[in-house]
């Protein structure tokens, strides 16, 4: 081990990516699917989750950096630059690495027609609602005569698809269906929570992200209820048991009184390895099986728990975190955030392993930051 590794561990499960992938492509029908590994694939990790993904159809990232680092690791798919180009140089680069850029703004469009060399593909991206990057549906059609035959695909982006009855949803797609009317070309909407519960926004191309790292994109269904597989686990030993006695605080600001004699665990992992500082006294931690509740203030190397629950207990045992039997989501909910952020920040500061039945062994230990 690395010195200066810290003892949390995030164990990436590829054969559980590789469960969630084949349920993305079962559901988007003849849709071509595009992995979503920006962020460092949600924090597993682009390169590798990359190489365990070729049977996607293309890859999705946010930048050109990220499209540059998995070109130089090998990936030869379709890769989209979902923020498309940031600098003048970046259609350079897009066109020599045979980049897809997504085009959203009218700064990208007066870059280009500035251009004089070839263009790269281009997706041409319509503010249908979400309100954050494309144009205006009405200009497609302008927009597609300035960019000619370079303009490949129409997206757009959902705002509200993980509430499958909110009616922007319809709002969005039919806003979106009438641009395709005027614009025959091929078209991309569905996200994660799309793909799943709006089969008429699939199109020709999907974009499953989150669903592939086996949270669930939809606020009122499971994980486990889709079908879908954790793909990371995150643990850590627990350091020490103390027996404290009633009346006994806990922790910062002694949030914690203990109600009567008990033992109390020593957690290494806090939130200088991406866990929630916010978490609420409750929050479960599985311990031999059984969910042990979080007491006290999460530490930036430690945290606090209840080790009541378990009858037989030591120093060493590993604490799981959140992976296959204690849901992401259910963490995620706790710390009142959404399971995408406690993933990246766990992958950005954790030591990763990697785990498939497909190799003999455990993959060596990785750290990546």
């Amino acid at each position: 081990m690395n010195a200066t590794s810290r003892p949390a561990r995030a164990q990436i499960n590829l054969d559980a990516l590789q469960h969630n992938l084949d349920i993305a492509r079962s559901q988007a029908g003849t849709a071509r699917v595009i992995a979503v590994i920006k962020a460092d694939a949600y924090g597993h990790g682009m390169l590798k989750i990359a190489h365990a993904l070729l049977q996607a159809d293309a890859f999705a990232v946010a930048c050109i950096g990220e499209a540059l680092a998995l070109r130089a690791a090998g990936i030869s798919h379709p890769i989209l630059v979902l923020q498309g180009a940031q600098h003048p140089d970046d259609f350079d680069t897009a066109q020599q690495q045979q980049l897809i850029l997504t085009l959203h703004s009218k700064d990208q469009l007066k870059f280009l027609e500035k251009r004089e060399k070839e263009w790269p593909e281009l997706w041409l991206k319509l503010d249908t609602g979400m309100g954050r990057l494309g144009f205006d549906p009405g200009q497609a059609r302008t927009l597609q005569q300035r960019i000619k035959q370079h303009c490949s695909v129409l997206m757009t982006h959902f705002a509200n698809a993980d509430l499958p009855t909110h009616p922007g949803n319809k709002e969005q797609l039919a806003c979106f269906s009438a641009a395709l009317k005027h614009h025959p070309l091929p078209a991309s909407a569905a996200n994660s929570a799309a793909l799943l519960t709006q089969p008429d926004s699939l199109f020709q191309w999907v974009r499953p992200g989150i669903m592939l790292y086996g949270a669930s994109p939809l606020l009122n269904q499971s994980a486990t209820a889709l079908g879908l597989q954790a793909v990371m686990t995150l643990s850590a030993p627990l350091v020490t048991i103390n027996q404290r006695r009633k009346g006994q605080k806990v922790g910062y600001g002694s949030s914690f009184e203990c109600p009567e004699d008990m033992p109390i665990g020593i957690v290494a992992i806090g939130y200088g390895d991406g866990y929630p500082r916010h978490a609420q006294p409750g929050t479960p931690i599985l311990i031999r099986g059984k969910r042990c509740p979080l007491v006290g203030r999460v530490s930036m190397d430690m945290l606090t728990v209840d080790l009541r629950p378990l009858a037989n207990v030591q120093t060493g045992d590993q604490a799981t975190l959140w992976g296959e039997d204690l849901p992401v989501d259910l963490i995620a909910e706790s710390a009142n955030t959404i399971a995408y952020e406690l993933l990246c920040a766990a992958g950005a500061h954790c030591t990763r392993q990697y785990v498939s039945s497909a190799q003999e062994k455990s993959s060596p230990i990785e750290r990546i930051n």
